[in-house]
């Protein structure tokens, strides 16, 4: 018997079909995609705090002061370094949403919504300890320091403003280490609202743009980020809750009317 293949017609048919199958399924796998790497994402920030725990254990319940000085060298002083002896897998430091990428000079340091910042220039040797500081995707909250005594400013922020324990009260809203496009980041009450356009793709933050509000309100996780509180518990946080947040200790939540105008072109998530 002859036999017989399959007609143009079938084949067109078939083609079809799997392409319908595929325009179904693919954005199920997309949204299964961002559902596991927003559980990973928390996954990792749950690993900060346990970080922040052991190094509050060792240091009076104290955050790392900030300034280099008073027997504190650079690398103990700052938040990032003061942290290295606590953790070994350096994946933590990414939000599996994010991607590192090379860039010129010029935009070596910040990041954006799913890019990773860095990388810092490395030393002369190569052997410095913030060598291993290369890239991340989380951003620590400036205000979480316990400056020396004596000291009026640290990294040009008011000490009256810091947060410089973990048993602070109100610990429940004050963030720590949030999906963010640089490393740390002060945000004050007088930071105006970002564009419309500054949540929603994977935008440059501009190096050193003091308005530090714009470096957390990217649309990482369904319509927000993930963070976690000096309480060290873990939440996701819609744009609209940013402003809310105790980012220190005598930060204004109120909400002024300009940025209650800007707020409202979100949806509730």
């Amino acid at each position: 018997m002859e036999k017989k293949g399959f007609t143009l017609i079938e084949l067109l048919v078939v083609i079809a079909i799997i392409a319908l199958l595929m325009g179904v399924l693919l954005p199920a796998l997309r949204r299964v995609r961002r559902q596991a790497q927003a559980v990973i994402c928390r996954s990792n920030l749950k690993q900060w705090g346990l970080v922040f725990t052991l190094y509050a254990y060792d240091n009076e319940d104290s955050f790392p002061q900030s300034i280099a000085g008073n027997g504190v060298n650079a690398e103990n002083a700052w938040i990032l370094g003061a942290t290295l002896p606590y953790y070994e897998e350096l994946e933590m430091r990414m939000c599996p949403a994010t991607k590192a990428i090379d860039r010129p000079p010029a935009r070596a340091l910040h990041g954006g919504t799913f890019t990773a910042w860095g990388p810092f220039p490395p030393s002369k040797n190569g052997r410095e300890w913030w060598d291993s500081l290369a890239t991340g995707s989380y951003g620590f909250n400036e205000w979480c320091a316990d400056p020396p005594p004596g000291a009026q400013t640290f990294w040009g922020l008011p000490c009256d403003n810091a947060i410089r324990k973990t048993t602070t009260k109100g610990t429940d809203n004050i963030p720590l280490v949030l999906d963010s496009v640089y490393v740390d980041t002060a945000v004050q009450d007088t930071d105006a609202a970002p564009s419309n356009d500054e949540h929603s793709r994977d935008v440059y933050i501009a190096s050193w743009d003091r308005n530090a509000m714009k470096f957390y309100s990217i649309d990482r996780h369904s319509g927000g980020i993930n963070g976690i509180f000096v309480d060290m518990h873990v939440q996701h946080l819609g744009i609209k809750q940013l402003r809310r947040l105790k980012w220190h200790r005598n930060f204004d939540a109120s909400i002024t009317p300009a940025y209650d105008t800007w707020l409202d072109s979100y949806r509730d998530y």
